[in-house]
C-alpha cells in the first residue's frame, strides 16, 4: 500500500512539474447503491486518500453501464440521473469545489440518448441537477465520431446548461489491439474551440506511436485559439497538419535514447510551431530499469525481437553498435505508414491504391480481357503484378527502416506491421501461383462482415479479407465462374462510402433529379439542395451502410440504407430539417412563383410527416435507395452494389428491407423482383408508387457473400 501511495505521489508531483493536470477518476456507478450512507463515506474516503497525496482534480465517471436504479435506490431517486446528479454533487462539495471536476454521463454521445438525443429525458436532468462548477464529457454523435458539428455542440450546450468538453475518441485503439491510428485530427471545425470547455483525447494505447494524433491537435488547438469565428470552418487542414507533423516526428526514429518521445502538446509563440520544452527530471542513483528500456538479442546472425510485454533487461551502453544499419527513414516513408495506419473510418490513399490493385488482380477475368491463345497471361495483368510487388517491396523497406535506434517506437509498432507484412506475403505469394497456373481467378467472395473497417483488423485484414479461401489452402483448387463479362472493358470497384464521396453522391443525385435525366438547370443556385434532400440524411445517419460504386472515371453510383425506418426518420424531423431551415429559406406564400429549389426548400420546412404502416414497420422495417450514372447502367454492377447493403442490414439483424418505385419503371420492377422483392399490399395503394419488399428472416444460408471491404469487378 505505501510502495503504490508513493507511485501515485511521484506521478502527481512530476506531473505538476511539466505543466500537466493530472485527474483521478473514479467509475462507481456499476455497483453502487446511491441512497446509501456507508457506500458514500466509502467513495468519500477513496478520494481523500488521492487528495492527501497532492492530487487536486477528480472525475465520476457514469459511462458504460445499465441505465437502471438498484431496488434500494428507487425510493429515494426518481430517475439514474436524479441518483447520479445527487451523488456527484455531493463529492464536488465535499472535495471543496475543485477548480477541475469532471462528469460523464451515461448518455455521453447522440447514439447512447434513449430514445433519440432531443427526446431524452436523462439529460435535460443532468444539465438541471448537476452543480454548475461540474463539468460534462461528450463524445459527439457516436462513441467514435468522424464529424464533431458546431450545431451539434450548440444543441447539446443548450441542454447541459453549459460548455461541454469533447472526450475525443477518434485516435483511441482500445476497442481493438490490431489497429494503430496515425492519421491527422480531422472532423472537427476550429469553430467549434467558443462553444467547448475542453478537448480531452483518448489517443492510442500505444504512447510513442500518438505523436502526429497530439501534433495535429496541438495545430488544431493554436489555429482555434487564433480564429475563433465560423468563417475558420476551412483554414483548418488535415493534410498540411499531418505533413507538418511527419517533419517533426522523423528525427525520433534515428534517436538512439530509450526515453519517452517528446511529443508538443502546447503551442504559443508567432505561426512558427514552437514544442513544450520538456527537462527530464534527474534520474535517482537508485531508480530501476524502466520498461522502455529494452534490447535485441542476437542469436547468430538472426535477430530476436523480444514483445513489448516481455521482460527484458535494460539496453548495454554500446547498443548502437549491436543494431543493424539501414538507411534512414524518410518523410515519403512516414507518410505510407500513415496512410496504412490512418483513421478508424478511412485510410490513406496509398493504402486505399493498393487494396485496389490487389483486389483488381485476384478478381480479374482473363477470359474477358485478352488471355493469350497459348494460356499466357495479359500483358495488362503481368505489368500490374509486377507494380504491386514492387509496391510490397516499397513497404518492406519501410519496415526494415523502423528497426532502427529507437527501440520504443519500433517495440511499439513492431506488432502491427507484421500483421501487414504477413498479409502482403500471403498475397505476393497468390499472385505468383496464379501466374505459375496452380489456381484460378475466383469469383468475387468476401466474407460477411458489415463494417470490417471500424471493428476489426485495419488495413492488414483488409488485404487479407480480399484474398479467396484458396490464397490459404495450398493443396486446394477453387474455381468459380467469372462474373459480369460484359464489363470487360471497364473496372468496377464496389467499397463502403467514405466522406471524401459526399461531393460526388450528392453530384449523381442531381444528375438523375429531373426524371432520371440531369436536372442541374432545375437548381441552378443552389445545386446541392437536392442532395440535402435525398443523400445527406443517409451519410449523416447511417453512413455505415452507404456504399459506392466506381470505374475508371471515378464515382458512378450509390447505395444507401438505415436499419430503422421509422427512428431514420424521426432524425430526420429533428436533427436534419432544422438544419436544412437554416441552410435555405421558406419560399414565399405565392406557389405560382416557386421554382424547383423552393418546392424542396418548402418539403425541409413544412415536411410531411412520415408514418410507416405495420405492413411495412413490421416484415420490413429498413429500407434503401440506389442510384447510378447512366454510364454504369445495364453493365451488370446494380446487383452487386445492392446485395452490400442487403448483407449488411441482415448482419446488423434487420428482418427485412422495402424500397418503392413508379410502377411505370419496368425495367427496375423486373430488376429488383430478380433481387428476391416482392410487392406489398398497402392498406391504402398510394398513386404512381409501387412498395416492393425483402424478407431477411426467412432465406436459407447459400454460401453466397459479397465485398464490404474493396471490391474490384472486371
Amino acid at each position: 500500500k505505501q510502495w503504490y501511495q508513493r507511485r501515485v505521489r511521484g506521478l502527481i508531483e512530476e506531473s505538476k512539474l511539466h505543466n500537466i493536470r493530472f485527474i483521478y477518476a473514479l467509475s462507481p456507478g456499476l455497483d453502487m447503491i446511491f441512497s446509501s450512507e456507508k457506500e458514500m463515506k466509502l467513495l468519500m474516503d477513496k478520494l481523500d486518500q488521492v487528495r492527501s497525496l497532492g492530487c487536486e482534480s477528480f472525475a465520476l465517471l457514469f459511462d458504460d453501464i445499465e441505465p437502471q436504479l438498484h431496488p434500494a435506490d428507487e425510493v429515494r431517486f426518481q430517475t439514474p440521473a436524479h441518483a447520479q446528479a445527487y451523488v456527484t454533487n455531493e463529492v464536488y462539495h465535499h472535495m471543496r469545489a475543485p477548480s477541475t471536476f469532471l462528469f460523464c454521463p451515461t448518455e455521453y454521445c447522440e447514439a447512447y440518448c434513449q430514445p433519440s438525443f432531443y427526446q431524452s429525458s436523462y439529460l435535460p436532468i443532468i444539465g438541471a441537477e448537476l452543480n454548475l462548477g461540474i463539468e460534462i464529457l461528450w463524445t459527439g454523435p457516436r462513441v467514435i465520431s468522424k464529424h464533431i458539428s458546431c450545431a451539434s455542440i450548440r444543441a447539446v450546450n443548450k441542454v447541459l446548461k453549459r460548455k461541454v468538453i469533447i472526450w475525443d475518441n477518434l485516435h483511441a485503439n482500445d476497442y481493438d489491439q490490431r489497429r494503430i491510428f496515425l492519421g491527422p485530427y480531422c472532423g472537427r471545425s476550429p469553430a467549434l474551440v467558443p462553444l467547448l470547455a475542453g478537448v480531452l483525447t483518448n489517443p492510442n494505447c500505444e504512447y510513442e506511436i500518438n505523436f502526429i494524433p497530439l501534433r495535429t491537435l496541438a495545430i488544431w488547438s493554436k489555429l482555434s485559439i487564433e480564429t475563433t469565428d465560423e468563417s475558420s470552418e476551412d483554414l483548418y487542414d488535415p493534410s498540411k497538419a499531418l505533413n507538418s507533423a511527419i517533419i517533426d516526428w522523423l528525427p525520433q526514429f534515428s534517436s538512439s535514447e530509450n526515453c519517452t518521445t517528446e511529443i508538443p502538446l502546447i503551442i504559443r509563440g508567432d505561426n512558427n510551431l514552437e514544442s513544450m520544452e520538456i527537462e527530464q527530471p534527474p534520474e535517482k542513483e537508485d531508480s530501476p530499469p524502466t520498461e522502455e528500456m529494452m534490447s535485441i538479442e542476437s542469436e547468430g546472425d538472426k535477430k530476436v525481437l523480444p514483445s513489448p510485454t516481455d521482460e527484458v533487461p535494460p539496453l548495454p551502453l554500446d547498443t548502437e553498435t549491436m543494431l543493424p544499419k539501414h538507411d534512414a527513414i524518410t518523410i515519403e516513408d512516414l507518410c505510407l505508414l500513415c496512410d496504412m495506419f490512418y483513421l478508424p473510418y478511412q485510410h490513406g490513399s496509398r493504402a486505399v491504391e493498393l487494396l485496389q490493385e490487389l483486389s483488381w488482380l485476384v478478381n480479374f477475368n482473363p477470359e474477358s480481357n485478352g488471355e493469350e491463345s497459348d494460356g499466357t497471361l495479359p500483358t495488362e495483368w503481368t505489368r500490374k503484378a509486377e507494380q504491386f510487388r514492387m509496391k510490397c517491396g516499397v513497404i518492406d523497406t519501410l519496415f526494415t527502416k523502423i528497426d532502427g535506434p529507437n527501440r520504443s517506437l519500433h517495440y511499439e509498432i513492431h506488432p502491427y506491421v507484421t500483421e501487414v507484412q504477413s498479409a502482403l506475403y500471403r498475397a505476393k505469394a497468390y499472385i505468383s501461383r496464379i501466374e505459375r497456373k496452380e489456381c484460378s481467378f475466383p469469383r468475387l467472395d468476401i466474407p460477411r462482415d458489415p463494417e470490417p473497417w471500424v471493428f476489426q483488423g485495419g488495413f492488414g485484414a483488409e488485404l487479407t479479407r480480399i484474398l479467396p479461401p484458396e490464397a490459404y489452402k495450398g493443396d486446394e483448387v477453387y474455381k468459380r465462374p467469372v462474373e459480369n463479362p460484359s464489363a470487360a472493358t471497364c473496372v468496377y470497384f464496389v467499397r463502403p462510402y467514405c466522406v471524401a464521396d459526399q461531393e460526388e453522391l450528392y453530384k449523381i443525385c442531381l444528375l438523375n433529379s429531373d426524371n432520371g435525366q440531369d436536372g442541374s438547370h432545375l437548381f441552378p443556385d443552389h445545386p446541392d439542395i437536392i442532395g440535402d434532400r435525398g443523400v445527406g440524411p443517409y451519410l449523416e445517419f447511417a453512413p455505415e451502410l452507404a456504399y459506392v460504386l466506381t470505374d475508371d472515371a471515378g464515382v458512378c453510383g450509390y447505395v444507401l440504407g438505415v436499419v430503422d425506418t421509422q427512428s431514420f426518420y424521426e432524425d430526420v424531423y429533428t436533427k436534419w430539417l432544422p438544419r436544412m431551415c437554416e441552410k435555405y429559406a421558406a419560399p414565399g406564400p405565392d406557389k405560382s412563383t416557386w421554382n424547383s429549389t423552393a418546392e424542396v426548400a418548402n418539403g425541409f420546412h413544412n415536411p410531411p410527416k412520415v408514418i410507416i404502416p405495420d405492413c411495412l414497420s413490421g416484415p420490413y422495417p429498413s429500407h434503401i435507395k440506389f442510384n447510378l450514372l447512366p454510364r454504369a447502367q445495364g453493365k451488370g454492377m446494380g446487383e452487386s452494389l445492392i446485395t452490400c447493403v442487403l448483407e449488411s442490414l441482415k448482419n446488423k439483424g434487420s428482418k427485412g428491407v422495402h424500397l418503392d418505385i413508379s410502377p411505370d419503371d419496368i425495367r427496375y420492377l423486373n430488376f429488383y423482383t430478380s433481387l428476391g422483392f416482392k410487392e406489398i399490399t398497402m392498406p391504402t395503394q398510394p398513386l404512381n408508387q409501387v412498395f416492393l419488399g425483402k424478407g431477411f428472416l426467412d432465406e436459407v444460408e447459400d454460401g453466397q457473400s459479397v465485398e464490404i471491404s474493396g471490391t474490384e469487378f472486371s
